[in-house]
Formats: structure tokens, C-alpha cells, sequence
């Protein structure tokens, strides 16, 4: 009988059986970031124990992210997120704008890091400014 790796949260995940899931269709071998989606670990355990999501060494490696991010510490994350946050607030014209754009914290290193990749997708160009 063939052993199922358990889930491990700090590795990649790839879609397995194609599904739909925050309002998209996530084809077979698609990396599925539910870190940066903010997904709930336990609906994404889930999926990975129904088969719908799986572990993929060789597919880790091509597809690696390159950020940099997974080597820094809680203290490292959080002192980048206040540099990310002092430049949307000067670039923001006002307070609701900043809170809208600004990237949030948290204190859980594998989050924070979510936090920050999601906060790039949707607003890094303000990160180069």
C-alpha cells in the first residue's frame, strides 16, 4: 500500500483533481498559494486529505519562489513590513487610502510572509517607490 504524505504547512501545494476556489479554476499541477490568499489552513487540509491538493518535490524546485522571504525571521519580516508601510504612507494622500493600501502584520512568520507576497501582487509597484 502506497504511504500519503501528511500536509505540511510549510511546503508548496499543487492542484491535483482541478477545482474551483476563490472565484477561480485551478487547473492540474498549478501551484495553489493559499498562504498569500489568506485561506483558511484547515479547508486547505481538507482538500489536500480529499486528494484535490498534493506535495511535489520536483515541482517545488522548478517553481520555487525566489523573495527571499522564507529565510527571514519574525523580527526581519516585521522590520520589512514597517519599510513597506513608511513608503505607502508617504505616498498615500490620505489616512483612508494608507490603511487600504498598507501591508498588514501578523506574528506568525508563515503568514507574514503571506501577507507580504499578497500585499506585492496587488501593490508592489508602491514598494520601488
Amino acid at each position: 500500500m502506497l504511504h500519503k504524505m501528511p500536509f505540511q504547512f510549510d511546503r508548496p501545494l499543487f492542484v491535483k483533481i482541478a477545482f474551483t476556489a476563490a472565484g477561480k479554476d485551478w487547473g492540474i499541477q498549478q501551484e495553489f498559494p493559499w498562504k498569500e490568499m489568506s485561506m483558511d489552513s484547515d479547508k486547505i487540509q481538507t482538500l489536500y486529505n480529499n486528494g484535490y491538493l498534493y506535495h511535489n518535490e520536483k515541482m517545488e524546485v522548478e517553481r520555487r519562489v525566489g523573495d527571499g522571504l522564507e529565510v527571514l525571521d519574525i523580527e526581519a519580516l516585521r522590520i520589512l513590513v514597517d519599510q513597506i508601510n513608511e513608503k505607502v504612507k508617504k505616498h498615500s494622500r490620505t489616512t483612508v487610502e494608507y490603511n487600504t493600501r498598507k501591508c498588514r502584520k501578523s506574528a506568525v512568520p508563515d503568514k507574514q510572509r503571506g501577507l507580504i507576497r499578497s500585499w506585492r501582487r496587488n501593490y508592489g509597484h508602491l514598494e520601488s517607490l
